[in-house]
């Protein structure tokens, strides 16, 4: 009976893991970490010093965008099954209910608009509102059907720091905020465009499936890796912009940023010629560390004000 017993007990827990990973998986976390870490900054930047009000502004921020992710699981669960890239997601597998993922949405969204209302005031509110509607609004159900999804995605990127920065109290058009939201909306692209050439959006459906619109279908793959260069360096661009502006002030900071933003096009570079595909996975993680660089530099730079 005790050996019975205890069978009983370690086949129960990792029924509960799995649940959790399967619920868990819906919140896309590296990506809401990077959001919320991009509202701190946009924070942080217009007040000049770093503050336990920037870590509460980034809280709500990241549950809102916890929020949005799921309910972009629950728009996307039939379309996510055609994709080898999203096929094996919770929802499309019916590892979770769609009323669960629903209810969550509901409560995350507004929760973190609450949040932004109430602690931070009206305009941070209203943007965080447009962020999503943006995301789940526009760009959601636009990708079904054209490219130009880009457009409300890349924006929807761009928002949380200007989230930060009227949360502040700043003008939204300060110079130093657009060209920090310019930062962030020229490094989505790269971005972007280097999940396709890793993932290759293969169908798993009958070629009818083929109407849903994607980069990869209309360029070339070489086209494709242009662009990614392109990108890169206007992105890289953006940064030294940012940082002639005086922004960083503190001078290893300040060098490592503008290393960071030298570096990253040479290193793109490097890996776009190589015609091996598995240094793609190198690319996405280099364009991504170059984000979370500048993202770091930007806030440890007022923690020492």
């Amino acid at each position: 009976m005790n050996g019975n017993k205890i069978s009983f007990s370690h086949a129960r827990a990792p029924g509960f893991s799995y649940a959790l990973k399967y619920y868990l998986s819906m919140f896309k976390l590296q990506l809401c970490i990077y959001i919320s870490l991009s509202a701190i900054l946009g924070h942080v930047m217009a007040g000049q010093r770093f503050s336990s009000a920037s870590l509460l502004l980034g809280f709500f921020v990241m549950v809102l965008a916890f929020g949005s992710a799921v309910l972009n699981n629950v728009q996307d669960r039939a379309y996510d099954r055609f994709f080898q890239r999203t096929c094996y997601r919770s929802l499309p597998k019916k590892r979770v209910p769609v009323f669960h993922a629903k209810v969550i949405a509901v409560i995350m969204i507004g929760f973190g608009l609450s949040g932004l209302m109430f602690a931070k005031g009206f305009y941070p509110f209203v943007w965080g509102a447009v962020a999503v509607l943006c995301y789940n609004g526009l760009y959601t159900p636009l990708k079904k059907i054209s490219l130009l999804a880009i457009i409300p995605g890349s924006l929807s990127g761009m928002l949380p720091p200007l989230i930060g920065w009227t949360a502040a109290g700043k003008s939204t058009l300060d110079f130093h905020i657009l060209i920090l939201m310019s930062i962030f909306g020229l490094w989505q692209i790269p971005h972007f465009f280097i999940i396709l050439l890793k993932t290759r959006q293969t169908q798993t459906g009958t070629a009818s499936l083929k109407r849903f619109p994607c980069f990869t279908s209309f360029f070339p793959q070489d086209e494709i890796k242009l662009q990614i260069l392109i990108w890169t360096s206007l992105y890289s661009l953006a940064i030294l912009l940012f940082l002639m502006n005086g922004s960083i002030k503190n001078p290893v900071l300040s060098s490592i940023s503008g290393l960071n933003a030298v570096g990253v096009i040479f290193f793109i570079s490097t890996i776009m010629l190589n015609q091996q595909a598995k240094t793609i996975s190198i690319a996405f993680a280099a364009i991504n560390l170059s984000m979370l660089l500048f993202m770091g530099a930007g806030i440890c730079d007022k923690c020492f004000l």
